[in-house]
């Protein structure tokens, strides 16, 4: 089990006041006022709470408290945002990202095919993008295709010249 959970990415400044554009990668909104965040940074968290919060086109500009300067934010531009699991909700239906990602897959006739290394997001679905033998593929994240998701592996419907 993962400490913290990616929920965003940040995509640059905006303006001098220390807001971040920000692409959440999650369904939930994480970025309420007042919630506690932590920012990968050089390979440390560092722990930032919310201050603001304004839909800006498919992103979010989000301010956080005691950052409200671009001097001090402008370091995380492309940083990753994460929260710490104690705040992570269990799903009925779904998956998050890091939970598919370092799975083994293996296909409809239980020969292993690779490791999800990540996740990609397309208009019309999600693809898993998996290394076999050090080449990366794409599988559509899609009924027909993906047969089981469990906790050892993902179960593919491989068809001639998908993987």
């Amino acid at each position: 089990m993962y400490e913290y959970y990616r929920c965003g990415k940040i995509q640059k400044t905006h303006g001098i006041k220390g807001e971040l554009k920000i692409m959440p990668l999650t369904d939930f909104d994480r970025f309420e006022k007042g919630k506690t965040l932590y920012i990968l940074h050089n390979g440390n968290y560092i722990e930032v709470v919310v201050a603001t919060k304004r839909e800006f086109n498919d992103s979010l500009l989000v301010s956080f408290k005691d950052l409200a300067d671009i001097n001090l934010v402008e370091k995380y531009h492309g940083d990753e945002i994460y929260v710490h699991k104690s705040e992570h909700i269990k799903l009925d239906k779904g998956y998050y990202y890091d939970e598919l990602i370092d799975k083994k897959v293996i296909n409809q006739f239980n020969e292993e095919r690779g490791i999800v290394t990540d996740i990609i997001n397309y208009p019309q679905s999600d693809y898993l993008e998996i290394k076999i033998n050090n080449v990366k593929k794409l599988v559509p994240f899609i009924d027909e295709f993906i047969k089981e998701v469990n906790d050892e592996f993902i179960v593919v419907n491989e068809i001639e010249g998908l993987l």
